[in-house]
């Protein structure tokens, strides 16, 4: 759609759009396309946005992105309002539905600054997808957290040198503002956001075509149904959502000390590594089989950068892009350790469609997880990610010296598992036998 090339075009200069505001967005959605009409398709599609529980790292974090950009800011809080209302005009009782509105809300307080306010909408995007369970849910934000941090452009425009002090700071920040989080000042932000929408509506209404007019106003009217609702209906969501900024301040303490230059004694083992572009914004759900492998190995292996273990991998046994040839069923990751012992960690991943099934790298789906190879070239017939399997193979990949250096000093057997989200959602450590034997992250 239109509104998404203008999305697009505003986040590859976002130094210019950032700098020069909100003329420079009417500019630029002029030049695009008609001067009128094109300025209705954009916000029209942008309000028409909901929670989509199924966005990939890359496009979370593009979002917090985008809101650092004048206009565009308001039209994607007046997104999250409009999503967060059509929730609660469904069932007026439901209190999780007034808990999301109330975190939204406080998203809009005025003295968050840019920085924080992206970090809190990752937050809380992660806490409605987990029920509210803080704790399930900071493990799975951190991922479009620190690629939002660790965009050139933004650390450029914010200022960013580290981080944890970034984190430090959100958690400050929700600290300080916890007396502001009552049910009057939530009211008084809600009131000034329909005031937003309503005036945003304002503005394009008069040019719109007639079925925009009827979901502008039927938006609208939804809103101001939920405004009337609030006075009785905040309340009881406050203490949830008080223990929920409560959880939100203790973990990002946890994960600013994780993230600290210092953690560990390790300046480079926090170094946060961007996803290329174009697997970053991708959507899973419609690459081919072979790219949907090819991905998984991508989306694992940024995860385990981002972890500070480093892959010793030669480069041209790296997988960088989709458009990248299948290796075949050799090693997908051999790293060095950042949290010895032991020394190395040699990976397996595999993509997990809806449907169940798991694709490895070379793009071949199975319902089972680890198969059982023939035996081919000099190696044994043996299970994926065994030793029989695994030391075969390391001196192909990494050359003898390396290899009688991992056998020599021990490595862990991972089994890593990316879904449709385009998240590593499970990793689970093998025995010698490619037994699991407990889970290192769910």
């Amino acid at each position: 759609m239109w509104g998404n090339d203008v999305f697009e075009y505003l986040y590859n200069n976002l130094e210019s759009a950032y700098n020069a505001g909100e003329d420079y967005v009417s500019r630029k959605a002029q030049e695009a396309y008609d001067a009128t009409i094109g300025a209705v398709e954009w916000i029209w599609e942008a309000l028409q946005g909901d929670f989509n529980t199924n966005q990939t790292t890359g496009q979370i974090a593009a979002n917090a992105v985008l809101g650092l950009i004048p206009i565009v800011d308001q039209v994607l809080d007046c997104r999250d309002l409009i999503a967060n209302c059509r929730q609660i005009y469904k069932d007026r009782t439901n209190t999780g539905a007034w808990v999301a509105l109330c975190l939204t809300l406080v998203g809009l307080i005025p003295s968050l600054g840019s920085a924080i306010k992206g970090v809190l909408k990752i937050l809380f995007l992660f806490v409605r997808k987990a029920g509210g369970d803080v704790a399930k849910a900071i493990r799975p934000a951190m991922a479009p957290i620190l690629s939002f941090l660790g965009n050139e452009k933004v650390r450029r425009i914010l200022g960013i040198s580290d981080v944890s002090v970034i984190l430090r700071q959100v958690a400050d920040k929700l600290s300080s503002i916890r007396g502001e989080v009552t049910v009057s000042n939530l009211k008084s932000l809600l009131d000034s956001a329909v005031q937003t929408l309503t005036d945003v509506v304002g503005k394009i209404r008069y040019f719109a075509p007639g079925d925009v007019k009827v979901w502008l106003d039927e938006a609208v009217r939804i809103v101001r149904w939920v405004q009337n609702a609030a006075d009785r209906m905040l309340a009881p969501a406050l203490a949830p959502v008080q223990r929920i900024l409560d959880g939100i301040e203790d973990a990002l303490r946890k994960q600013a000390d994780e993230y600290s230059p210092n953690y560990r004694a390790d300046v480079n083992a926090r170094t946060v590594h961007e996803l290329d572009p174009s697997v970053a914004a991708v959507n899973p759900r419609i690459l081919t089989r072979t790219q949907k492998g090819l991905y998984g190995e991508i989306i694992s292996d940024n995860y385990m950068l981002n972890q500070g273990h480093r892959n010793i991998l030669p480069d041209n046994r790296q997988v960088r892009a989709l458009e990248d040839v299948p290796r075949g069923r050799g090693i997908d990751g051999i790293y060095e350790n950042a949290n010895p012992p032991p020394p190395y960690i040699v990976t397996e991943t595999k993509y997990r469609t809806n449907s169940g099934q798991y694709i490895d790298s070379d793009g071949v789906a199975s319902n089972s997880l680890l198969s059982t190879t023939r035996g081919s070239n000099g190696y044994p017939a043996s299970k994926q990610m065994s030793d029989a399997w695994i030391q075969p193979r390391l001196a192909d990949e990494v050359g003898r010296d390396v290899a009688d250096d991992i056998m020599d000093e021990g490595y862990d057997r991972w089994l890593m598992i990316v879904d449709e989200t385009g998240e590593v959602v499970n990793i689970t450590r093998l025995d010698a036998n490619a037994r699991s034997i407990e889970e290192v992250m769910r």
